[in-house]
């Protein structure tokens, strides 16, 4: 009896769980004052394939008095009409981001993004970054996420000497074989 509940289970579960792939659509900029500038644009490899290219540049160290967070927007019809979606990272310092999530993300950024900070390392140095046909992963997404057009929006915040950073990128997720 157990093992056709757990059958059944397994079933339902991976007949849920749809393929996809993931597409740049455009890097909305940044907003800044004196922490770091873009220059990032989104170029098109092919009829099915963008890529993020450009630099920024990080002109102050980000540490434990940033405060950041990471919302993402849905727009199910791909109408640019959003809603917040519940899947984010809440608002946490930069070093508990390092230490605790960054090490998911990292191995899909450094092929493409040299000079980027290690997990776990904090602060994060002023430096030169540059962004050398970054593609998106579909593996850097759970699984559930649904298809439609997303608005990526990271944000952080020093409190105390009122620095700030806003960075948007909107990319489309598709079912697999799309085109």
């Amino acid at each position: 009896m157990d093992f056709k509940v757990t059958t059944s289970f397994v079933l339902a579960v991976l007949t849920s769980v749809e393929a996809y792939t993931a597409k740049l659509e455009t890097f909305n900029g940044c907003a800044s004052n004196g922490v770091l500038q873009c220059q990032l644009r989104v170029r098109k490899l092919n009829r099915t394939l963008s890529a993020l290219t450009g630099n920024v540049t990080l002109f102050v160290d980000l540490d434990d008095n940033f405060l950041t967070s990471f919302n993402g927007y849905h727009s199910p019809l791909g109408n640019n009409q959003y809603n917040l979606y519940a899947m984010k990272v809440p608002p946490i310092t930069i070093c508990n981001f390092m230490k605790n999530f960054w090490g998911d993300y990292y191995g899909y950024f450094v092929p493409y993004v040299a000079t980027i900070e290690k997990p776990g390392v904090c602060p994060i140095t002023a430096r030169y970054l540059p962004f050398i046909d970054f593609l998106l992963d579909p593996a850097m997404f759970p699984p559930f996420v649904p298809t439609g057009t997303w608005k990526l929006v990271w944000r952080a915040t020093d409190n105390s000497t009122g620095r700030f950073f806003s960075v948007e990128a909107v990319f489309k997720v598709f079912p697999d074989n799309f085109f």
